[in-house]
């Protein structure tokens, strides 16, 4: 992995917002320090995070995630601004300059908008800034009904991963590994190193989000997985509440599960 220079990073929002509905302040901040002691040393990163409704529930003092599409709208709204202000202020501490990228999914779809937003993004990486990705969940609201396949911030991350020509995806959620079966409930379940091929057992054996604010969950990150290695790309999903696991990834060291086809 020491060979990867251009890195994509995506946060989940169980990463930014924790079990009981408030924001990582601590987990942003080491968040933060890690990609820009990465960017320093001459590394190329983008970070997708999710968590703007996250953001906006612990703002707003609710406790669970509407259900009505404009309801959750108002709430992306309302957090992504405050998540760019907090990104803004964790990574000026480490004086690294950040910059926001919201898209939607047809902008893959649409020559003239992708090679815009991928110009921009390369001109931010000349520039030594670190692109902030999320999706447009104001105006896009496949993500929020669920009931389109293209998944969530996941596989955003993929393609994004892909379409920036990066060396690899690291995934930051609120599991270890990829387990044999639910770790929560089967005391023998077992972290899987390695996976060459997303199999029928694999997906039976993929566990949810545990924090319940996000969208996606373990499936997600398997198809980000096999999306990734169908492309000649590699993933490797960690724990997010220790961002500086990043740093073993990118040492070579076995950490979490690595998605790579053989």
């Amino acid at each position: 992995m020491n060979s990867w220079h251009r890195i994509v990073v995506k946060v989940g929002t169980s990463t930014i917002v924790n079990r009981d509905g408030q924001i990582n302040y601590p987990v942003v901040n080491r968040l933060a320090q890690t990609l820009s002691s990465l960017q320093k040393s001459g590394h190329e990163i983008l970070l997708v995070t999710s968590g703007a409704i996250g953001v906006a529930l612990d703002q707003m003092n609710l406790e669970k995630r509407p259900q009505e599409i404009p309801q959750q709208q108002a709430l992306a709204a309302i957090g992504q601004g405050y998540l760019m202000s907090l990104y803004n202020q964790s990574f000026a501490f480490y004086q690294q300059l950040i910059g926001q990228v919201l898209l939607t999914y047809d902008v893959f779809d649409n020559k003239a908008m992708l090679e815009n937003t991928m110009n921009a993004i390369e001109m931010m990486f000349s520039q030594h800034i670190i692109p902030i990705v999320n999706e447009n969940d104001v105006i896009a609201v496949d993500e929020l009904d669920h009931q389109h396949s293209f998944g969530d911030n996941d596989r955003l991350a993929a393609i994004v991963t892909r379409e920036i020509g990066a060396d690899g995806l690291i995934i930051l959620s609120d599991v270890d590994a990829l387990y044999t079966a639910n770790p929560n409930i089967d005391e023998f379940a077992q972290a899987i190193d390695k996976v060459t091929k997303i199999t029928d057992d694999i997906r039976m054996s993929a566990t949810g989000s545990t924090s319940g604010l996000g969208t996606g969950g373990m499936s997600t990150k398997l198809a980000a997985g096999e999306f990734v290695m169908k492309n000649g790309g590699k993933m490797v999903l960690i724990n997010g509440n220790n961002p500086a696991l990043i740093l073993e990834v990118i040492a070579g060291k076995t950490v979490g599960t690595l998605f790579q086809g053989e």
